[in-house]
């Protein structure tokens, strides 16, 4: 399934091969995807080479830090989850990096603040699409002083952390904190659902009611508009018609 001339090759799938080291891939100088997940890897290294290298799949391994990537310029999704990594740091370089995974890791479990923890996302700016889902995240803090401030935020996975619990309101209270956002969790992010949380932080139970019935309003308001435009549509049809 692969070229004979290494250069030529743009993907390469070595998952589940047992390979607990990533080295001798110099030579595929023209790597755009590489599937190294379920290897038990220890360390992420080896790849300094492959700069043109768009998509890494790395999951399932044992991968404790986010290291070896400042020559991979070119990174647009990195898949590090189901890894032991307890830091979010090393994503300096990586300019055009879009999609973050680091579901399943330890994010939260040491003795420093869930802050710090994952502060390093604040160095990426690019980042639109983040899972930070199944951690041991507890501070609710880390809403304020890292993902709201993260300015191109759009899609955000965060259940299994203790810290969603502690945020009251949760789902209403990150969808007006992070304007940007299209996804959260489970569902998508309407532009009803942005107008009922902004009600909501405002006046409570009663302002989204309100809002709601704004809402509702405004729809009938649409079908009936577009059932009347529907009708004198179909009233020139028979005038034009008749004429002929």
């Amino acid at each position: 399934m692969y070229y004979r001339t290494p250069e030529l090759n743009e993907k390469l799938y070595l998952h589940y091969k047992g390979f607990h080291t990533i080295k001798n891939l110099e030579q595929f100088t023209d790597l755009k995807c590489l599937y190294f997940e379920g290897n038990g890897c220890k360390k992420l290294a080896g790849l300094e080479k492959n700069v043109k290298l768009r998509c890494l799949f790395i999951q399932e391994n044992v991968i404790p830090t986010i290291e070896g990537l400042d020559t991979l310029t070119d990174l647009r999704q990195l898949d590090l989850s189901s890894n032991i990594i307890s830091h979010v740091q090393g994503l300096e370089k990586l300019t055009i990096l879009d999609n973050l995974n680091l579901k399943g890791n330890k994010l939260g479990q040491t003795k420093d603040s869930c802050v710090d923890c994952i502060k390093g996302l604040l160095d990426c700016p690019s980042i639109t699409t983040v899972d930070l889902s199944q951690n041991f995240l507890k501070d609710p803090a880390l809403v304020d002083e890292v993902l709201c401030k993260m300015p191109n935020l759009k899609v955000l996975y965060c259940q299994g952390n203790p810290f969603v619990n502690k945020v009251p309101s949760y789902r209403k209270a990150l969808i007006v904190k992070i304007p940007e956002l299209m996804y959260l969790d489970d569902r998508p992010v309407f532009p009803e659902d942005r107008r009922r949380a902004e009600a909501y932080v405002k006046g409570g139970w009663d302002e989204e009611r309100i809002e709601m019935k704004k809402i509702k309003k405004e729809k009938e308001d649409e079908y009936n508009a577009n059932h009347e435009a529907f009708r004198l549509m179909i009233d020139d049809v028979k005038k034009q018609k008749a004429k002929e």
